[in-house]
């Protein structure tokens, strides 16, 4: 049965077959080939200039890498004290965009509590002094461009942020503690 489902197979894919015969030589082309990879010294050979040749690009790389360190080593020695404050801005800048989103948000925060008028003044008494606060921030900005970098000049900037933040949770804090008063306030009332 399997002989007669061969058969029927081959029947049905006569003319489809590749039948053509290689080209004059291949089998002398092949036979070299395979000679060619037997031979244990010439195979060698290219591999061994390759290394000669990825040792040499890796000693090129390796001075030109010990140059450019050396030449900045004696470039820094040189720099200016403005080029130290530079350095110190994208710090700056990074820590000034945390803050700010960090006050922005806990401001809409307190806002969006403050839903009566006892809690609407203390916010608005809030924002009074962020402003005033954001201003003493100006002025040790100003301070900074004027002067240059100083530690004790960040460490005042990043405090000016702390006071802020402080001040917020102040006022979320009485904030809430009117809105304890009030509601147990509505409770007595009730019983």
């Amino acid at each position: 049965m399997e002989k007669d489902n061969i058969d029927k197979l081959f029947d049905r894919l006569q003319g489809e077959f590749d039948t053509e015969s290689p080209a004059t030589g291949h089998q002398d082309r092949f036979l070299e080939k395979l000679a060619g990879h037997n031979k244990g010294s010439d195979s060698k050979k290219p591999v061994l200039y390759r290394w000669k040749y990825l040792s040499i690009a890796a000693s090129v790389v390796l001075l030109l890498g010990i140059g450019w360190v050396f030449y900045n080593t004696t470039q820094q020695s040189r720099v200016p004290v403005e080029t130290e404050t530079q350095v110190a801005y994208p710090e700056l800048e990074k820590t000034q965009y945390y803050f700010a989103s960090l006050i922005e948000t806990e401001l809409k925060k307190i806002r969006e509590e403050a839903t009566t008028e006892d809690t609407k003044v203390i916010v608005e008494d809030a924002v009074t002094q962020l402003n005033l606060i954001a201003k003493d921030y100006k002025k040790l900005e100003e301070e900074l461009q004027n002067n240059g970098y100083s530690k004790q000049l960040l460490n005042a900037m990043i405090t000016n942020f702390q006071t802020r933040i402080t001040l917020l949770q102040h006022v979320m804090e009485e904030i809430d503690a009117i809105k304890r008063l009030k509601k147990d306030d509505h409770e007595e009332i009730r019983i």
